[in-house]
C-alpha cells in the first residue's frame, strides 16, 4: 500500500511539472515508448483465411464524408461529398514465438464535385515486419512505405502528394531485470511536386534505452537519441539533434496504464543563422478502464516538430488529448474524443504585409457511434468538427465532417 502511495505522489507531481508550463504534424523523432522494447508484435484479429502455414487478414472500409470546408479556407468556405474505398490484406507467419507480417492497404478518394478534382488521388501504404525473439535477445526490423496527398503529417491545409519511407531494425538484450536495446532508423520524405523539393529530407536516427522492470507490470526508461536530418535542397535545415529523456510505462493500479517521459532535446541546425531549439520535451498518457463499459484516455505532449511553413525550420507543439467509450449494449458503442494543441513557430515570417511569430490554436472534437453486428464487421457514424485560430487571420478556418463508415476485418 506505501508502495501504491509513494508511486501515486511521483504521477501527481509529474503532471502538475508539466502542466504548471502550460501537443503533430511534419516530423519528429522515434518515441520508443510507443514500441516498449519487445512489444512491437502486430496483433491480428483471430484467423479465419489461412493458406498453409500463412494466416490471411482481408480487410474492407468504405467511408463517405460530407464536408462543409474541404479547402480549409476561411472566406471561401466550399462543401463537398467524398468518397473512400481502402481495400488491404495482412499477411502473417507465426512461428513459434517468431512472427513475419506483411501488410498493404489502397486508399481510393473521390471528390463529388469537378472544381475539387485535383483533390482526387489514390494513396497507398505497406509494411513489412519481422520480429525474432530468443530467451536472451530479440531482433526487430520494421520497414515502412506510404505513397499519399493527406494534409496529416504537414502543415499544408491543401493536399501535397509525397511518398514517406523508412526502416527500422534495433536488437535488444535481457538480463535479469534489465533490457539493454539499439535501433536505427531511416526515414526519407519526398514531395512529388517540384515547387516542394525544398522540404524533401532524410533522417538517420540512432537510439540506445535501457529498461528496467520495477514491478511484473511496470517498467522505467533511460533513452538517448542522436540523429541527423539533411535537405536535399536546403542545406541551411541540415541540423544534429540530441534528446535524454526517462520515463515509465506499466500498469499502476488494476486497470489503470501511465506511460510518462521527460527530458531534454537539442535541436542545431548547421548554419548559425537558424534559430535552434533547446528546451524540455515531455508526454504523458493515461488508459483508464473505469468499468468494463467505460474507458477513459488522457494524454499530453511538448515537443519540436519540422515546419512545412515558408523558411521556418520548426515549431513547438503543446498538445492535449481526451478521449471516452461507453459500450451501450454488447454490440454498440458509443465515444468522443477532444484535442487541443497549439503551434507556435521558432522564427518570423511574412503573410501579406504583416511579418512576424506565427502562432495557431487547434480544436478539435469528434462524437460518435458504433455499431457491429458480428465480430468481424463493423459500422460507425460520426461528426467532426475543426477549428484554427491563428494570430494571422487569414489562415482561420472551421470545419465540419459527417462521415458514415462500415469496417470488414476478417
Amino acid at each position: 500500500m506505501l508502495t501504491k502511495k509513494i508511486i501515486s505522489l511521483v504521477i501527481f507531481a509529474l503532471f502538475l511539472s508539466l502542466g504548471a508550463r502550460t501537443v503533430r504534424a511534419d516530423f519528429k523523432l522515434l518515441d520508443a515508448m510507443e514500441e516498449f522494447g519487445e512489444k512491437r508484435f502486430y496483433k491480428t484479429s483471430p484467423t479465419r483465411l489461412q493458406a498453409g502455414p500463412v494466416r490471411v487478414h482481408p480487410t474492407l472500409r468504405t467511408v463517405g464524408t460530407y464536408d462543409t470546408n474541404v479547402l480549409l479556407e476561411d472566406q471561401d468556405n466550399r462543401e463537398d461529398y467524398i468518397f473512400n474505398i481502402q481495400p488491404g490484406v495482412v499477411l502473417e507467419l507465426p512461428i513459434n514465438k517468431h512472427q513475419v507480417v506483411v501488410g498493404y492497404e489502397a486508399d481510393i478518394e473521390v471528390f463529388s464535385k469537378s472544381r475539387h478534382a485535383r483533390q482526387n488521388d489514390q494513396n497507398q501504404n505497406m509494411f513489412a515486419l519481422v520480429d525474432l525473439n530468443f530467451p536472451d535477445f530479440y531482433v526487430n526490423v520494421l520497414e515502412k512505405f506510404s505513397e499519399t496527398s493527406g494534409r496529416g503529417g504537414t502543415t499544408f491545409t491543401e493536399r501535397i502528394p509525397r511518398y514517406d519511407q523508412s526502416i527500422n531494425p534495433k536488437i535488444g538484450y535481457r538480463w535479469n531485470r534489465f533490457i539493454f536495446e539499439t535501433g536505427f532508423r531511416h526515414f526519407v520524405r519526398d514531395f512529388r511536386r517540384q515547387v516542394h523539393d525544398s522540404l524533401d529530407f532524410q533522417l538517420s536516427e540512432w537510439t540506445q534505452v535501457l529498461y528496467y522492470e520495477v514491478f511484473a507490470r511496470l517498467k522505467a526508461l533511460l533513452e538517448y537519441q542522436m540523429a541527423q536530418i539533411d535537405y536535399d535542397d536546403n542545406y541551411q535545415r541540415n541540423g544534429t539533434f540530441h534528446q535524454a529523456r526517462i520515463g515509465f510505462d506499466g500498469e499502476i493500479f488494476p486497470n489503470f496504464v501511465v506511460k510518462a517521459r521527460t527530458g531534454v532535446q537539442f535541436r542545431n541546425y548547421e548554419e548559425s543563422s537558424e534559430t535552434d531549439f533547446n528546451g524540455w520535451v515531455a508526454g504523458l498518457a493515461i488508459d483508464y478502464d473505469v468499468r468494463e463499459n467505460l474507458k477513459l484516455k488522457l494524454e499530453f505532449e511538448r515537443e519540436p516538430i519540422e515546419a512545412t511553413f515558408g523558411n521556418v525550420n520548426f515549431f513547438t507543439r503543446h498538445i492535449f488529448r481526451g478521449g471516452l467509450e461507453y459500450k451501450i449494449r454488447p454490440k454498440w458503442l458509443a465515444y468522443s474524443r477532444v484535442k487541443y494543441y497549439r503551434d507556435t513557430y521558432a522564427e518570423r515570417s511574412t503573410i501579406g504585409t504583416r511579418v512576424g511569430y506565427r502562432r495557431d490554436d487547434h480544436t478539435t472534437l469528434r462524437l460518435g457511434v458504433q455499431y457491429s453486428p458480428v465480430d468481424w464487421w463493423n459500422l460507425e457514424a460520426a461528426w467532426e468538427y475543426f477549428r484554427r485560430d491563428s494570430n494571422y487571420s487569414t489562415l482561420d478556418y472551421t470545419d465540419h465532417r459527417f462521415t458514415v463508415s462500415s469496417t470488414l476485418a476478417y
